[in-house]
């Protein structure tokens, strides 16, 4: 199982040396190991230039499979574990950082104090790695975003349980005569300098899609995709920024005003991600409720997420939360 690890490790990142680094192997040992695998299966699996590294046909079906077998290895250690320790063992999680430093440390509070004898491991990804991740069952759950107006095209190898809506807010100077308004249009930032995300990311592509619905391009003057950092540079004055309402609950730095966007939104959703027709243990489900559970306590009451109800219809409408409405 080593060989076929490494192997999805180097397809993933289209690199010997970054593979060896995330599994702390020698580069020379990951090379070996890939050039054996070939080998064995009589096929070449990656095309090799100087300056890039890409998958062959065969490569691309072997990944496939490379990555069925490991996600159905972890399942069955998962689900012996369970067996043999009654619920004890280790649940992997891979969040968003947002999610991380909001939704998760409430969530890991309560489901410890249930369920005392089950270690919690957290890792901040993005949500291709998390997705990834759940795939190959390096982790038992991720908690990922998404941008429903970009149409990107579902994983057909997870199941994604929708978490909560959230619609983003925008950041302006306190001085600011936007500042006054109790909801913002998209089309009254069109002349605005503008902190943005950075340019590879889902959030930029979300933002200006919506911003040339509204009949412009966002000029960025400074580029983070750090969103306190983000707030501290529009305190200063240089800019506007749209940040998810999440972030806001993390913290809110002085000297700005937190608006919502007037309608149509900008809304990015929260899932719950399991590898399909894989083994969910009693500790997964625990933690999926303490999630459901935390939510309240990271919506801010001026700008509330909505959260999906448990059994969630497509179509159905989500509540919002706020503070007392259980």
């Amino acid at each position: 199982m080593t060989r076929l690890r490494i192997f999805c490790e180097v397809a993933s990142h289209c690199s010997f040396t970054k593979a060896a680094q995330v599994l702390g192997y020698a580069q020379p040992s990951v090379s070996h190991h890939v050039a054996q695998l070939e080998r064995e299966l009589g096929a070449q699996l990656f095309d090799r230039q100087p300056r890039r590294l890409q998958l062959t046909d065969a490569g691309r079906v072997f990944l496939e499979h490379a990555r069925q077998v490991l996600g159905q290895l972890a399942d069955a250690e998962r689900e012996v574990n369970d067996t043999v320790r009654s619920g004890a063992g280790r649940l992997r999680l891979a969040a968003s950082s947002s999610a991380a430093a909001t939704l998760v440390p409430a969530a890991a509070g309560t489901f410890h104090a249930r369920r005392p004898s089950v270690q919690l491991s957290l890792i901040e990804a993005d949500t291709a790695t998390a997705v990834l991740g759940v795939i190959a069952g390096d982790f038992d759950l991720g908690l990922i975003y998404d941008y429903p107006a970009l149409g990107v095209p579902e994983d057909r190898e997870v199941d994604r349980e929708p978490l909560f809506s959230d619609h983003m807010a925008v950041a302006v100077p306190a001085g600011s005569p936007l500042a006054r308004l109790r909801e913002v249009p998209l089309g009254a930032l069109a002349d605005e300098e503008w902190v943005t995300p950075h340019t590879d990311t889902r959030c930029w592509d979300a933002l200006t899609l919506a911003c040339r619905n509204a009949g412009f391009t966002p000029q960025p003057v400074h580029q983070t995709n750090d969103y306190m950092a983000m707030q501290g540079l529009v305190a200063t004055g240089v800019g506007v920024a749209v940040l998810p309402r999440l972030a806001v609950a993390i913290a809110r730095r002085p000297g700005i005003a937190l608006l919502p966007l007037a309608e149509p939104a900008i809304e990015r959703v929260t899932f719950i991600v399991t590898r399909r027709g894989s083994y969910k243990s009693p500790a997964a489900d625990a933690f999926g409720a303490a999630l459901r559970g935390a939510l309240e306590a990271a919506s801010d009451p001026e700008l509330p997420l909505e959260a999906y109800d448990l059994v969630h219809a497509v179509g159905a409408q989500p509540r919002v939360l706020t503070r007392g409405n259980g």
